[in-house]
């Protein structure tokens, strides 16, 4: 009899910690966060620079998001329509210098984080990737790194983004 209490035991223990994965699983992302796509700030005195700019942002802004969205708590908001007002919205404001347009935006798809990353470009060769977290209902930067890369080479973007990762992955307002 006792046996056969201890096996229970063995057996709810089991299936509870199967159920507390489980519940973890779900809470994983308890950020709903919108992610601005990268801008680039500083030296852009390249010439015929430009097009590659926009395939970098394009190219790394998805990939951060899809990053973000698979290794930290974060639950980016990724439907179509959020990208396209997202990418149209830049297109028009420069949000480092737009007083809190990012807050609005955000607050239209009812994230409670906005992130707005940026790359500054010292030259063509030395860059920061910045990454600043605000919450939308303070518009407090709650969250402020940066991340510096040589080159202009998507290997070292994605060095960056994969630092940024490191950091963020266990990251909790």
């Amino acid at each position: 009899m006792t046996l056969n209490k201890t096996l229970l035991s063995a057996f709810t223990a089991i299936i509870l910690s199967f159920s507390s994965v489980a519940v973890f699983a779900a809470d994983k992302h308890t950020m709903q966060t919108l992610v601005m796509d990268i801008e680039i700030t500083g030296d852009s005195s390249v010439k015929g620079d430009k097009e590659d700019n926009l395939k970098k942002i394009t190219h790394f802004s998805d990939h951060l998001r899809s990053q973000l969205q698979a290794k930290t708590a974060f639950d980016i908001i990724e439907k179509d329509a959020v990208l396209v007002a997202t990418t149209q919205f830049q297109t028009e404001e420069n949000v480092l210098h737009c007083n809190g347009c990012e807050i609005a935006l955000a607050k239209e798809y009812d994230a409670g984080l906005v992130m707005v990353p940026y790359v500054f470009r010292m030259s063509h060769y030395i860059s920061t990737l910045h990454i600043e977290i605000k919450d939308v209902e303070s518009g407090d930067v709650i969250k402020r790194k940066s991340f510096d890369f040589r080159g202009n080479t998507d290997k070292a973007w994605e060095h960056a983004i994969n630092y940024a990762m490191r950091d963020l992955k266990d990251w909790q307002p």
